[in-house]
């Protein structure tokens, strides 16, 4: 193997094993990987990296930072290396029938830089619902989630049914409860125009539209190693110049673009001189053309300006922790005042604000109750998580979104915390209830209750008794809602609280009350 192939394959190699690690993350129904490893799995994603550094600090939400170092020593290697959604356009690219050769695009840099100032200035002055829209992580975080996790599902079930006949039970039956077709639908939309462009065009999402690469493409032009050509022994043949999928390399001036080069290293081993070069700053400058040494004194006015823009970002970057609100709620056919956020959130604002919907809290939900929002926190909070208590409940022994999520709009809660937590508070609808409607018993929502806010109390001269809710020791767990088998609408759901509360400790029972109730039921599940 030529030395300089050993580069390009490399990251070959690293980026196809921490990609399909990335996928298993999301896909993974068995619980193989504790939340400790997926946090530092995660850990170099640059935007939840930043979010989380500015919600919540810590060693691991550095992420970005290390990313930035690493720019500013071997340019853009984030997006070839780290980066789900390059990869995903890479492999593309690679099977698509329709692969060509490459050439020299020139570059737009008014659209790449006025699309991240839109974005950073809406997240500044309005939420990250654009920046969630385009940020590389969150988009491969969704397809792999709402589009890859159904397939995986999908067929392991169906290799169960298929051992079934061999009598091998190798494999178990996994139930997967689907998500509305408008987030499917809206995932797939999302993510072809991606898969589109990166068949006649390689990586042109990363060097148009990504704010996240147009950033580190600015970062990469300081770098200390980059690409570049020797002019005295380039023939101009153009073979690196169709290798490149970001379309940087141009011959007729024997430049790359370092703003653009994704450090996918396809171009050293195509060039059969050896006129192409992976070094520091400085290298063969003699061999430059007289155009490129005449930018010296440009080049290091760039640099001021770069740093001066850096300073910025990373001002106003600090004030993401103070977004405004989304959006007022939308009423839903329960009258429901308000959505329900997940445990952890400590209010819808705060969550609205740092949530980037990547779906990993969606995928990890042992009960399916955290679901993508489509119009739950209005239109600038679709498909953020929310609770659904029509899909499942919030198990009162479960932490793990908040263990998950790699933004910290999903806090990490110790269990005795989130038993107490109080998401919102059920309201109870007797005209509903099928104890009323019926005249028949029930109680299905108070032998669900973990915290006893639901009890049943008599009602009419039947001996029926319908349930009855204290509101200071319930916590919006929600399994009352889902366990009432009233259709259309619950005779009891869960009306969610802006800011989370704390509720009060259950009541201890009195001796009498033991006796006539199991205290084994206290928390069924």
């Amino acid at each position: 193997m030529h030395l300089l192939s050993i580069p390009k394959w490399f990251r070959r190699f690293f980026a196809l094993c921490y990609f399909l690690l990335v996928v298993f993350v999301f896909i993974d129904f068995a619980g193989s990987l504790k939340p400790h490893t997926i946090e530092w799995i995660l850990f170099p994603q640059f935007v939840p990296s930043l979010l989380n550094f500015f919600s919540v600090g810590g060693a691991l939400s550095i992420g970005f930072i290390i990313v930035l170092l690493l720019t500013l020593v071997f340019g853009r290697v984030y997006c070839s290396f780290l980066c789900p959604l390059g990869v995903i356009q890479d492999l593309v690219s690679r099977i698509s029938k329709w692969k060509r050769r490459y050439k020299f695009t020139t570059s737009v840099p008014w659209v790449r830089y006025s699309i991240l100032v839109v974005v950073a200035a809406f997240a500044i002055g309005g939420g990250v619902f654009l920046l969630y829209i385009l940020d590389p992580y969150s988009l491969a975080g969704r397809t792999f989630s709402n589009l890859v996790r159904p397939v995986y599902f999908g067929v392991n079930n169906l290799l169960v049914k298929v051992l079934g006949v061999f009598d091998s039970y190798a494999l178990a039956h996994v139930p997967f409860k689907g998500m509305p077709w408008q987030v499917l639908l809206l995932s797939a939309l999302l993510i072809a125009p991606i898969i589109f462009m990166a068949v006649g065009k390689g990586r042109l999402y990363c060097n148009l539209i990504c704010p996240v690469g147009t950033f580190l493409g600015l970062v990469s032009k300081v770098s200390v190693f980059k690409v570049s050509i020797a002019a005295s022994t380039c023939t101009s043949c153009r073979k690196c110049e169709s290798v490149c999928k970001s379309g940087c390399i141009d011959i007729k001036s024997q430049t790359v673009d370092a703003s653009r080069c994704v450090a996918c290293f396809n171009c050293l081993d195509s060039c059969r001189f050896d006129a192409l070069s992976y070094s520091a700053i400085g290298r063969k400058s003699a061999d430059k053309p007289v155009s490129e040494k005449s930018e010296g004194v440009v080049g290091n006015t760039s640099r001021r300006e770069f740093f001066k823009a850096l300073g910025g970002f990373v001002a106003t970057s600090a004030m993401l922790s103070s977004m405004s609100a989304l959006g007022a709620p939308t009423k839903v056919k329960e009258k429901k005042e308000h959505p329900v956020a997940p445990p952890g959130a400590e209010s819808t604002n705060r969550f609205l604000d740092i949530c980037t919907a990547c779906h990993l809290c969606v995928s990890q939900c042992p009960t399916h109750v955290l679901q993508p929002s489509l119009l739950q926190y209005g239109v600038f909070g679709i498909m953020q998580p929310h609770m659904d208590y029509h899909s499942g409940f919030c198990n009162f022994e479960c932490t793990l979104c908040g263990e998950v999520c790699p933004t910290g709009a999903i806090l990490p809660l110790m269990l005795e915390s989130k038993k107490r937590t109080q998401l919102g508070v059920a309201k109870f609808i007797k005209d509903n209830c099928i104890v009323h409607t019926d005249k028949t018993d029930c109680g299905a929502c108070s032998e669900h209750c973990p915290t006893k806010a639901v009890k049943m109390v008599p009602y009419g001269e039947k001996g029926l008794v319908i349930p009855s809710v204290d509101e200071t020791i319930c916590i919006g767990c929600g399994a009352c809602e889902y366990a009432c088998p009233t259709v259309p609408f619950r005779a009891i759901y869960i009306n969610g609280n802006t800011s989370h509360l704390v509720a009060d400790l259950p009541k201890i029972q009195e001796p009498e009350e033991v006796k006539a109730g199991s205290p084994s039921d206290d928390f069924p599940f």
